[in-house]
């Protein structure tokens, strides 16, 4: 999705390291629940603080709403994205 290397790991709020990992949300549109799975976060090693990227929310959310649109399927895959 991005030119730029992915980060391997940064700091968390509580001072521990917090790694890469995936996830699956679900989002809202038009009354319909979106599943977006493989999102990419950051999830603390020591006290298990979830850190989302607001800029690859967005991207990933206008992508399954795009998927949706044209497929009418509510689940979307990151992974198969990049």
């Amino acid at each position: 999705m991005r030119d730029a290397k992915p980060a391997t790991s940064r700091e968390c709020i509580c001072g521990d390291v917090a790694v890469p990992t995936k996830i699956t949300i679900q989002e809202e549109f038009e009354e319909i629940d979106l599943v977006i799975r493989n999102f990419p976060v950051f999830k603390c090693l020591q006290c298990d603080e979830i850190t989302i990227s607001p800029r690859d929310h967005v991207e990933y959310y206008k992508m399954a709403v795009k998927h949706y649109e044209s497929t009418n399927e509510n689940e979307f895959d990151c992974s198969l994205s990049q």
